[in-house]
């Protein structure tokens, strides 16, 4: 039985790289997430929260924009 897990292991692993490294969204999220850890890692953690935080309340503020039936950042 460990014999036909390790190979089923195998097989599985070789399709999913093959897969992803082919695959265009997961290679864009490689390298959004790459730039990001590194801004994150070069910029301070107090930095990092004022931006989050500014970035919480624009979304807030774009959906409640877009409940009350005004126009939202799509130009809708």
């Amino acid at each position: 039985m460990s014999f036909v897990n390790r190979l089923f292991s195998y097989v599985f692993n070789e399709l999913m790289v093959n897969a992803l490294a082919n695959s265009r969204t997961f290679q864009r999220f490689a390298v959004k997430s790459d730039a990001l850890m590194k801004e994150a890692a070069q910029t301070d953690a107090a930095e990092m929260a004022r931006r989050a935080q500014q970035a919480a309340q624009d979304l807030s503020k774009s959906v409640f924009e877009q409940s009350k039936g005004g126009k939202g950042p799509t130009g809708s």
